[in-house]
């Protein structure tokens, strides 16, 4: 899935996590990932695709395959 490639740069350029030892399916907090961070990721995603991430819907992020999920729905809507 490409927009999980581009998340895990995203991750990359933020946080200076290597792509390669991002999995898609594990808990963002695994990474230390923290809910500010997250914040500050989901400021670069809506950047990077252009799209407006609800508040509501931040909660339902636990990793990053939901992420990606979101945003193929986001994008398609």
């Amino acid at each position: 899935m490409e927009t999980i490639a581009t998340l895990k740069e995203l991750i990359h350029e933020q946080f200076g996590i290597d792509p390669n030892a991002i999995d898609p399916d594990v808990p963002f907090a695994t990474y230390d990932l923290d809910s500010l961070t997250l914040a500050e990721l989901l400021f670069a995603i809506e950047d990077e695709f252009h799209v407006q991430i609800p508040d509501e819907a931040v909660s339902t992020i636990a990793n990053l395959r939901d992420l990606a999920t979101l945003l193929s729905r986001l994008r398609g809507a």
